[in-house]
């Protein structure tokens, strides 16, 4: 890895407007208090999917920064998001502006699967929430009739 770990505590990470936009959309939906919850689940929603995820370069520019503190955490967390990143991206050997261009393509791509996997559960929050969980295990899971 061309950069220290420390290094992305301190730096800013944005992804494409309108990601940005449907970003604080989901806050809003899942009444999260800060902007890095839906960025989270979003990262880690694109990180199960197989190829690398590529940012669109027709966008209208980036969206409201999170500091890399704030979307990662410290210590243990940060550690581990930027072993799923590298590890995912197949190259140990990126430098800070890859490694944060990689984030912005993985949480533009991983909030629109995110909003998909809210229209599919038609706005259900438990079942969307038991959704991302059951994806994480690898299982499908049926929907429970009412």
């Amino acid at each position: 890895m061309a950069f220290h770990i420390i290094e992305i505590v301190r730096t800013d990470f944005k992804t494409a407007r309108p990601a940005d936009e449907l970003n604080s959309r989901m806050q809003r939906l899942l009444k999260m208090p800060h902007r890095y919850g839906p960025a989270r689940l979003a990262i880690g929603r694109s990180l199960a999917i197989a190829p690398q995820p590529k940012l669109s370069t027709s966008f209208t520019g980036y969206g409201k920064a999170i500091k890399g503190e704030n979307l990662f955490g410290i210590g243990e967390d940060l550690a581990t998001w930027v072993t799923l990143i590298v590890e995912h991206a197949g190259n140990p050997d990126l430098d800070r502006a890859d490694f944060q261009s990689l984030v912005a393509a993985h949480w533009s791509r991983g909030i629109y699967a995110l909003w998909e996997d809210w229209r599919a559960t038609a706005g259900d929050f438990d079942f969307f929430m038991a959704k991302l969980a059951d994806r994480a295990g690898g299982r499908r899971l049926a929907r429970a009739s009412r």
